[in-house]
């Protein structure tokens, strides 16, 4: 048994499956199996129980887990003990370019080189991994009608959420060549006429539903920034984003929406009682400055 073996486990549970886990720790699925089945035989009992439709954890399995995430914690103490005050950033946040921009910033603009992470998922996949001690801090953007429903389900997971940026107006947004380009205002019903891209998590699919679009046939929904952006940039599929001062020539087209103003909240989330670290504080002011100065996607 070693400290990797213990996290192949814990990410093989969270992601309920084998096959899955295995692509996200880029492991060839019959290696992880043969290391959870040889972590089986030296424990002595199943962690997991295996049938055609996927995996589900014995209850054994959930002690094992529990005991695997509080060493895995410790040993992240231990590895940060050299860094004294200045500990390394570890941060979840949901899909973002803006924050991923002043992260790379943030970075490179300080002396001081450490191990600093910075992983993107959904609204409540981030509020997960700053409750489970994944991330120490992590942030969150909604709609704004949707804030009193984040502030109570942090509230609920012993959470403390701060807010970060000046609500933002969201907009519809497409390629140039996409054929409303040219429209000069949108209503939201619209949008469900055309092909509409989509994040995957459970945070986007909410949003979906205020909008009143969440059937719409020809929805893709996506797991990352990059297929995002490259539908979009198809020209043929449209989104809604917060978005301002668009970077000259960058092939999109942002249209006002008629008959809904919508407006995206911000925050920054940590554990209740924790207490941000320089480096925390340091990149907090950092990007916010940064927003006075210039406002871009996010």
């Amino acid at each position: 048994m070693n400290f990797n073996h213990l996290e192949y486990v814990v990410k093989t549970a969270e992601y309920g499956s084998i096959s899955k886990a295995s692509g996200k720790l880029y492991l060839s699925q019959p290696y992880l199996s043969g290391v959870i089945k040889g972590l089986e035989e030296e424990l002595g009992y199943k962690i997991f129980h295996r049938s055609k439709s996927g995996i589900e954890v014995t209850e054994l399995g959930e002690e094992f887990i529990k005991s695997a995430k509080i060493i895995l914690l410790e040993l992240k103490k231990i590895r940060e003990l050299n860094y004294a005050d200045e500990k390394p950033l570890s941060i979840s946040c949901y899909y973002a370019t803006y924050i991923m921009e002043m992260f790379l910033k943030f970075k490179n603009s300080t002396k001081l080189k450490l191990p600093d992470k910075i992983r993107e998922m959904g609204n409540r996949e981030v509020l997960e991994s700053v409750l489970a001690g994944e991330s120490t801090m992590g942030i969150v953007f909604f709609a704004q009608e949707k804030k009193g429903k984040y502030y109570k389900l942090a509230e609920n997971m012993g959470l403390q959420m701060e807010g970060l940026f000046q609500p933002m107006p969201m907009f519809a947004m497409m390629s140039e060549n996409h054929k409303l380009a040219k429209t000069e205002e949108i209503e939201i019903k619209e949008l469900g006429g055309y092909p509409y891209v989509s994040y995957d998590d459970t945070s986007s699919k909410m949003f979906l539903k205020l909008l009143g679009i969440e059937e719409n046939e020809q929805l893709l929904e996506v797991s990352d920034r990059g297929s995002f952006y490259d539908a979009v940039m198809s020209g043929e599929y449209l989104t809604i984003m917060a978005y301002k001062n668009i970077p000259q020539k960058s092939g999109v087209k942002l249209i006002p929406i008629r008959d809904k103003k919508l407006y995206l909240t911000s925050c920054y989330v940590i554990s209740k009682n924790y207490q941000l670290t320089k480096r925390e504080k340091e990149f907090l002011e950092f990007m916010t400055t940064d927003r006075r100065k210039t406002d871009g996607n996010l």
